[in-house]
C-alpha cells in the first residue's frame, strides 16, 4: 500500500471543490494511505500581496516537516507530463520500499523555485495554468487512476 501525501496551499470554499476532493480521498483510501495537509495562504488580505514573498512563506510552509525518507514531487505547469500509465508506474518506483511520496501544490502565485529545487520529479498536467484547487483535484483523481492500473482493474479504460 502506498503512502501519499499532498500539501497543499489554500482550503476549497466551494460545495463541489469540497466534494470533489473528499470523493477521490474516499475511492483512495483502500488502496493507499493518504494524507491532506491544507496550509494557509503566504498574504493575508492585502489588496496587491508581493508575490515573491508570498510564493516563499508558501514554499517555507509546504517544506515544513517532510517526512525525511519522503520522495518529493512538486505540481507546476512547467514539469514533465506523465500519462496516466506512466505516472501508474513512476508512482510504484517513487515509492519502492514503503517510501512515502508527497506532492507539493502551491497557492495562486505558484510555486517558489526553492520547491522545485526540492523537488525529485517536477509534475505538470500540461501547459496550462490550472487554478490550485482545480490541480488538487486533478491530482487525486489521477492518483485514483494510477493506483487502479497498478491493481488492474479498468476505472482508467
Amino acid at each position: 500500500m502506498h503512502f501519499l501525501m499532498i500539501r497543499a496551499i489554500g482550503k476549497p470554499h466551494e460545495a463541489w471543490q469540497k466534494e470533489a476532493i473528499h470523493t477521490y480521498i474516499e475511492r483512495l483510501g483502500s488502496m493507499a494511505k493518504i494524507q491532506l495537509i491544507e496550509l494557509p495562504e503566504g498574504h493575508q488580505g492585502s489588496a496587491k500581496p508581493n508575490e515573491e514573498k508570498t510564493r516563499r512563506l508558501e514554499a517555507e510552509s509546504l517544506l515544513k516537516s517532510l517526512p525525511a525518507s519522503a520522495w518529493v514531487i512538486a505540481l507546476d505547469e512547467t514539469g514533465q507530463n506523465l500519462s496516466s500509465t506512466m505516472l501508474a508506474k513512476k508512482m510504484s518506483e517513487w515509492s519502492a520500499g514503503g517510501r512515502p511520496v508527497v506532492f507539493l501544490i502551491g497557492g495562486s502565485w505558484g510555486l517558489d523555485s526553492s520547491i522545485k529545487e526540492r523537488a525529485h520529479h517536477v509534475l505538470s498536467f500540461g501547459k496550462h495554468t490550472l487554478p490550485h484547487l482545480l490541480a488538487r483535484i486533478t491530482l487525486l483523481e489521477q492518483l485514483y487512476r494510477a493506483e487502479m492500473i497498478l491493481s488492474g482493474k479498468t476505472y482508467h479504460k
